[in-house]
């Protein structure tokens, strides 16, 4: 039989759900094209901009060098975009001063370059000619002084010639000083970084010897100094002496024995005794 049932009629569509449909599908691409325009500008107002140039430089930490010494040799190229200053290359020209020990170079938005600079401190002075050279705890020069500073060690050494290697030592020694006896100290002579010798306040001579287990000859030398004497050899810390008389290593040779014309040998020198 025929099929009699009336079916319905087809809804018809709906107008504008096809524009719709094309419209999210085109959000994300607007999306993203908004924000390439908006870092483009914000890319634009940074680097080109001279809404956030730099304009001050601002030095801080230094005690001994001007501040504007520091902000001449850093040269930050003031007037260009803050972004695009170099900040290792004003870094390295400022760390390049002998006397900066270390320097921090940061952009402080929206117009400054600020450095931060910590000096070297003095470990100890070597005499320079009629001057003092300063010597910090590494065994590096980095200063001259006219006059030695109140507490600091004076270093009878040749400025010129000696080693860091043997300022590193003599560092080491004054550094294992109890503060008591630090105090004391008027000079030292090195000759190598295992020959150092320490003249006190009161005239006493220490033979200290080499830079090594300069703690333990901190500590024995502290007991000897109770005891009534002139010289002291820590140089063995295991085996330590103290005399009234010069060590034969401090005591300035005996002159030679003139022989008399015709006469052959050698002249004999007599060490000094305990």
């Amino acid at each position: 039989m025929p099929d009699t049932k009336e079916r319905a009629p087809a809804r018809p569509a709906r107008p504008g759900r096809a524009p719709r449909r094309r419209w999210t599908n085109l959000r994300p691409l607007l999306v993203l094209v908004v924000l390439v325009v908006l870092a483009g500008a914000g890319w634009g107002i940074v680097y080109h901009s001279p809404l956030l140039d730099a304009r001050t430089v601002s030095v801080g930490g230094p005690v001994v060098l001007p501040k504007d010494q520091v902000a001449k040799v850093a040269a930050v190229p003031v007037g260009e975009p803050l972004a695009g200053i170099d900040l290792d290359a004003i870094r390295a020209r400022v760390a390049a001063i002998p006397r900066v020990a270390s320097v921090h170079v940061e952009r402080d938005w929206p117009h400054t370059v600020r450095i931060t600079v910590r000096e070297r401190t003095t470990a100890l002075v070597v005499p320079d000619a009629d001057r003092y050279a300063e010597i910090d705890k590494d065994g590096v020069r980095f200063g001259t002084v006219d006059a030695a500073p109140a507490g600091v060690p004076i270093v009878k050494v040749d400025a010129n010639t000696v080693s860091r290697e043997t300022l590193r030592g003599v560092v080491q020694v004054v550094s294992a000083l109890p503060p008591p006896i630090a105090q004391r100290v008027r000079d030292i002579t090195a000759r190598t970084r295992d020959d150092i010798v320490l003249v006190l306040d009161k005239g006493e001579t220490v033979s200290w010897g080499g830079a090594e287990a300069s703690d333990r000859k901190a500590l024995v030398l502290a007991v000897l100094l109770t005891r009534p004497a002139k010289f002291y050899d820590v140089s063995a810390p295991d085996a330590p002496v103290t005399r009234t008389q010069p060590f034969p290593s401090l005591a300035p040779p005996a002159p030679a024995q003139s022989l008399a014309p015709g006469a052959s040998g050698a002249a004999v020198s007599t060490p000094s005794t305990p």
